[in-house]
């Protein structure tokens, strides 16, 4: 048997109590009276007072078992300044008309382009003051093309004037200042290419090809030298470390992929239990489910830090008058759900971004009868409306960064 310690925080401020909770890995049951060790001290019971500013690792021990895997509490001296990403779409007054767009702490920013009308915007990421968008435009349900922003220069990857060439960019990572964008590419024999482009390049690198209509749903992340894609491929869930296939454990679809320092790969989905659409993450291919099965939920994005894993999405709730259901916006910490809605309103979370232990949601709310769908994000569970009052507006992505100081 194997000791599971976990911490009620693992980014603190200097002289926060944190409390710990063990238990057997296997069976999932508490475990009493095991030593925790800080830095290799021994302390009293399962609370901890941290003065001390920086990294500490924390095992739990007992005889009986094997010691558990650490866990690092970091404690900071002061919570960093940060700037706030949103992307989405929401009202321009300078058309007059909804257009996709990014808020940088609330502010929105939109780039110019002729066809900006007939723009998505997927994903987003922002490195060395660089903020990188991915998207596609859409013509017809037949034709589209791939895109992404860096800054207010807009790159072309797939060719909007051949029918042909339909292609999509779902979602976008920057490593060591190379831009990976992931999407899907069409091909003429009912064919779908699960493919992801770096830096531009004219052909995309190939990753898979399936079934029209079976395949997609292609997600990129890079953890030094290694590239990791995730998607759909014939109705089965799959990623790929380097081009080598690993099928994940059920059936479903996948939102969003994360790579932990330790190299556990972790990506977020949802699949049918034979009755209701359920959330889950799946780690190194095993799945983990999350949504109860009493009404349908989706996991959309997912984030790790310091070894604790957030999932974020919505999930169908008893309506708080106790008649109907509603979706809930929620996120899950190590499985755990966290409602970030009162259970009045339709809303829904659509990513999620954590910093120093701070977690930011994006998502939707439907609001009060007769009032637009609002773009939201959530910092701590505090909900901030992003688009106008009286037009639509909807939170695709979130990324949050420390300001810089001058």
């Amino acid at each position: 048997m194997t000791l599971q310690l976990s911490a009620s925080e693992t980014t603190v401020m200097a002289s926060s109590t944190v409390t710990f909770k063990v238990i057997a890995m296997e069976t999932q049951q508490t475990v009493s009276g095991a030593d925790i060790y800080i830095d290799g001290n021994k302390i009293n019971g399962y609370q901890h007072v941290f003065d001390e500013v920086g990294t500490q690792s924390v095992v739990a021990k007992i005889q009986g078992y094997r010691d558990s895997e650490p866990v690092t509490i970091t404690v900071l001296d002061q919570m960093a300044e940060v700037d706030v990403y949103v992307l989405g779409g929401g009202y321009d007054e300078g058309s007059g008309g909804s257009r996709p767009l990014y808020w940088k702490n609330g502010e929105p920013a939109i780039y110019s382009h002729e066809s900006s009308e007939n723009m998505i915007y997927n994903k987003m990421v922002v490195a060395d003051n660089q903020v990188y968008i991915a998207g596609e435009r859409q013509f017809t349900r037949a034709i589209a093309s791939a895109f992404y922003w860096e800054n207010d220069t807009y790159v072309e990857l797939s060719d909007p004037n051949d029918s042909d060439d339909y292609a999509i960019a779902y979602d976008i990572c920057v490593s060591e200042g190379d831009v990976y964008v992931a999407g899907i590419k069409a091909k003429t024999n009912n064919m779908m290419d699960i493919v992801y482009w770096e830096n531009s390049g004219e052909s995309p690198v190939h990753v898979a090809s399936g079934t029209l209509g079976q395949t997609g749903n292609s997600v990129v992340t890079v953890s030094g030298d290694d590239v990791y894609v995730a998607g759909v491929l014939n109705a089965a869930p799959t990623y790929w470390k380097n081009g080598e296939a690993v099928s994940l454990e059920g059936t479903g679809t996948v939102t969003d992929i994360a790579v932990s320092d330790q190299g556990d790969v972790y990506i977020s989905g949802h699949g049918s239990n034979g009755n209701v659409t359920v959330a889950k993450y799946w780690k190194n291919g095993q799945e983990v489910i999350l949504g109860t099965g009493e009404g349908d939920s989706e996991a959309r994005a997912v984030f790790v830090e310091n070894g604790d894993v957030y999932v974020a999405g919505y999930e169908k709730v008893l309506h708080k008058s106790g008649t109907g259901t509603v979706n809930v916006a929620r996120y899950w910490k190590n499985g755990e759900a966290v409602d970030l809605t009162d259970r009045l309103y339709r809303a829904e979370a659509n990513a999620i971004f954590v910093l120093d232990g701070k977690v930011y949601v994006a998502g939707i709310d439907f609001g009060s009868s007769g009032k637009p769908v609002a773009a939201m994000y959530w910092e701590n569970g505090k909900a901030i409306q992003l688009s106008h009052d009286d037009h639509r507006g909807h939170a695709a992505d979130i990324f949050v960064v420390k300001r810089t100081q001058d």
